[in-house]
C-alpha cells in the first residue's frame, strides 16, 4: 500500500511539473517520430520527445535506438570528415603564407617555391604539423587516415573493412573539397597552389616520385600505427615527420586529396 501511494505521489508531481511547462513543450511530449526497429527492452518503436525539468533529450533516445554498428560508423565518418577538413585547411593556410600573390610580390628572389629552400621548409612544416595535430586528435576515433591512398592500402591488408574504407574515402573527399573551397574564399589571391610538374620533370618521373612518396607515407602508417607496439600512441608524430620529409622532396603533393580538392575548388570558382 505505501508503494502505491508513493507512485501516485510521483505521478501527481510529474503532472504538476508538466502543467507548469510552456504549451509548446507540452505538445512536444506527445509527438512521436518513426524510427529504426527498437533495440532496447521497452519495446517502443517510436521516438518520443520527452522532457525532464524542461529539457528535451532527443539525441540520447536516438542514440539508444540506432544499431551500434551504424552509430560507430557514423562517428568514424564524421571524424574523417572533420579531421580531413582541418588538416587541409591548416595545410593550405600555411602553404599560402609564401605563395599568395601579395607575398610573392614582396619576396626577394621571386616567388617560385622550388627555387627557395626556406619556402620549401615552411611549406613542409605547415603540412607536417597539420597532419600531426589532426591525426593525434582523431586517430582513436577513426584512425585519422585523411588520405584515400592510405585508406585503400589498409583495405588491401584487411585492416579496414571494404565498406568502411569506402565510406571513409567519401568523407575525406568531401572534407578536403570543403576545406579547399573555404581556403579559396578566406585566403589571399593565389593562395591555392595547383601541383604541376617542373620544367625538368617528365610525366614518368612525376609518376614514380608520387608513387614512392605515397609508399613512404603508407609504410609509416603500417609500421607506426597499424602494427601495435608500446609507441603506437605517438604514431601521429612519426607520420607527421614522414609527411614533412616527403614534402621537402616534392614541395606540395603527397596525397591525392591535395591534388583533387584544390583542382575542384579552382575549377568551380574560376568558372563562376
Amino acid at each position: 500500500m505505501p508503494a502505491t501511494g508513493a507512485k501516485d505521489h510521483d505521478a501527481e508531481k510529474i503532472n504538476s511539473n508538466a502543467s507548469q511547462l510552456p504549451p509548446w513543450r507540452r505538445r512536444l511530449r506527445r509527438v512521436k517520430l518513426p524510427m529504426l526497429p527498437v533495440h532496447n527492452q521497452e519495446g517502443s518503436k517510436g521516438l518520443t520527445l520527452t522532457t525532464s525539468k524542461g529539457h528535451v533529450y532527443l539525441l540520447d533516445q536516438f542514440r539508444e535506438r540506432v544499431p551500434l554498428r551504424i552509430r560507430n560508423r557514423s562517428v568514424a565518418m564524421i571524424s574523417e570528415f572533420v579531421g580531413t577538413f582541418l588538416f587541409m585547411l591548416i595545410g593550405l593556410g600555411g602553404n599560402s603564407a609564401v605563395i599568395n600573390d601579395s607575398a610573392v610580390a614582396t619576396q626577394t628572389g621571386g616567388g617560385d617555391p622550388s627555387a627557395d629552400p626556406a619556402k620549401i621548409l615552411f611549406i613542409a612544416t605547415s603540412w607536417g604539423a597539420a597532419v600531426t595535430v589532426n591525426a593525434w586528435s582523431f586517430f582513436r576515433i577513426s584512425g585519422g587516415l585523411f588520405n584515400p591512398a592510405v585508406t585503400m592500402a589498409l583495405m588491401l591488408i584487411r585492416a579496414v573493412p571494404p565498406l568502411d574504407g569506402l565510406l571513409d574515402i567519401i568523407s575525406q573527399l568531401f572534407g578536403s573539397i570543403l576545406a579547399s573551397a573555404i581556403a579559396y574564399g578566406l585566403l589571399p589571391s593565389g593562395a591555392l597552389a595547383a601541383t604541376e610538374l617542373g620544367d625538368m620533370t617528365t610525366v614518368t618521373q612525376g609518376l614514380f616520385i608520387e608513387m614512392f612518396i605515397t609508399a613512404q607515407v603508407v609504410v609509416a602508417v603500417f609500421m607506426l600505427a597499424t602494427e601495435k607496439h608500446k609507441a603506437t600512441f605517438i604514431a601521429p608524430v612519426g607520420i607527421g615527420l614522414t609527411v614533412f620529409a616527403c614534402i621537402l622532396m616534392y614541395v606540395f603533393s603527397y596525397s591525392p586529396l591535395s591534388l583533387f580538392a584544390v583542382a575542384i575548388a579552382q575549377f568551380l570558382f574560376h568558372n563562376t
